[in-house]
């Protein structure tokens, strides 16, 4: 672990070290955490390695891929040409991209859908999954993967969380500029920022103090993969830039103190604007209400990469975490910091009843945690993500038993749950439980007939 902290540490700061800590052990927790007032660093502490192959450590200037967290700095991006009236946020996408291949789109989406997610414009994943050629090499080489598809709404009438949407923000930047964007927001955001670690540097580029994205194998317990090949060559404007805690802090402190936007314009940046399930989604960030406390920023995942920033204008404090291991840390660093700041809310409710169950079960067995959960008469809610990782990460330690209890907790508190059943199929899979688990899938297909995958282990199994 390396620490770099000020002298005193206030009482919040002792508990984010602690709790840090306990993850390294509870939840294998690889990454780097700060804790900021104003400009002052508070706290700040990296943790596990950047490299298991070499075994070089996370430090606090590790660079970690960022995944969506860069939509704000597109967003900064936009709003400046905004603000200098080089583009307007009622703007239609065919104004400044007159061929782009999809007319309806061209013609009804804005700027201000793109930013908001309201565009019904698709996303590129599944393109990227069936592409037989190079991958995406610029923003233009994107649009053959999502651009002709159909709008999935009409725009501005719904939220639907688009990438693709944030590839034609980055073309429209490149328009207007007649720069390339990955040189625009460069200049524009990271310069300004004194981001000086910061970057939308290729996977195949030699970059210094880069932390690989890993994930714990399911198929072979005890083994983390490199995840790097699942991530796209390099980022667009839609996520994928590379940066530490520090920068992130330092962008937050350019955005709230009016030295990327004028004033009237980062207020304006500085709030949501529409109700989704991940918050209310503004210009390119997500506003949540913990308790009367303001909380702005972002969050983003993708394989072996999780991260947010956090931004609590009204207390001027930032809170940065960034992981380059699997998903479970920063779930639970997620829910520390907001019940640190503000307290208990629902969703942390939610959560501590879920690993309170966890917890149970691992201990005192099956039976222990299924009677605590049906027993829950509260409303809270068990957390099934959060129960099937879990799982795993026993199972991924050789304790099997565990593994397989928390597997079966799943099922029985979501009774409804194909997911359930297919993953303890799974579980009981991976441990040698051929029998059971070849049940476990045919109990799976005759709720999900068809199922190309579960259909394909039952042979596999029979044939083992």
């Amino acid at each position: 672990m390396t620490i770099a902290s000020c002298a005193r540490h206030g009482t919040q700061s002792k508990g984010l070290v602690r709790h840090s800590e306990a993850l390294v052990r509870t939840k294998d927790f690889s990454g780097t955490v700060l804790l900021a007032r104003g400009e002052h660093v508070e706290f700040a502490a990296s943790y596990g390695l950047a490299d298991r192959g070499s075994g070089q450590r996370n430090t606090i200037d590790t660079k970690f891929n960022l995944a969506s967290i860069p939509k704000m700095f597109t967003a900064t991006c936009i709003l400046q040409l905004v603000e200098a009236g080089t583009i307007s946020l009622d703007d239609t996408l065919g104004m400044h991209l007159p061929d782009y291949p999809n007319r309806e789109a061209a013609g009804r989406v804005t700027i201000a859908h793109m930013l908001m997610h309201q565009s019904g414009i698709g996303n590129y994943w599944q393109g990227l999954d069936e592409l037989n050629s190079p991958h995406p090499e610029s923003h233009r080489d994107y649009l053959p993967l999502f651009a002709d598809i159909p709008l999935e709404h009409e725009p501005g009438s719904a939220f639907s969380y688009s990438n693709g949407g944030y590839v034609v923000l980055g073309l429209i930047i490149e328009a207007v500029t007649g720069k390339n964007y990955f040189e625009h927001v460069q200049q524009a955001v990271f310069d300004k920022a004194g981001m000086t670690n910061t970057g939308n540097w290729r996977q195949d580029a030699h970059v210094s103090s880069r932390a690989i994205p890993y994930m714990r194998s399911e198929e072979r317990p005890g083994e983390w993969i490199d995840c790097s090949s699942r991530l796209e060559p390099r980022g667009s404007a839609a996520g994928g830039a590379y940066s530490t805690v520090g920068d992130l802090h330092r962008f937050a402190m350019a955005l709230m103190r009016n030295r990327l936007l004028g004033a009237e314009m980062t207020k304006a940046f500085l709030q949501g604007r529409g109700e989704t399930p991940v918050g209310s989604y503004g210009y390119g960030i997500i506003e949540q209400d913990l308790n009367g406390t303001r909380l702005l920023g972002h969050s983003g995942g993708h394989y072996g990469v999780a991260c947010e920033l956090m931004m609590f204008p009204e207390l001027d404090t930032t809170f940065v975490v960034l992981t380059n291991g699997d998903v479970d840390a920063y779930w639970d660093t997620e829910a520390f910091m907001h019940e640190l700041i503000a307290g208990p809310t629902d969703k942390t409710r939610n959560y501590r009843f879920t690993q309170d169950l966890i917890d149970l079960t691992a201990l005192n067995g099956l039976e222990a945690g299924v009677t605590m959960g049906q027993a829950n008469t509260d409303g809270r809610k068990a957390r099934e993500g959060v129960i099937d990782l879990a799982a795993f990460k026993h199972i991924h330690r050789g304790q099997n038993a565990i593994g397989i209890s928390l597997l079966q907790l799943n099922r029985a508190l979501h009774p409804d749950s194909d997911y359930a059943i297919y993953r303890l199929a799974d579980g009981l899979r991976v441990t040698g439980r051929t029998a059971s688990a070849l049940n476990m899938y045919q109990t799976y297909l005759k709720r999900v007939p068809g199922d190309a995958e579960a259909a394909n282990r039952i042979i596999e199994l029979l044939g083992s």
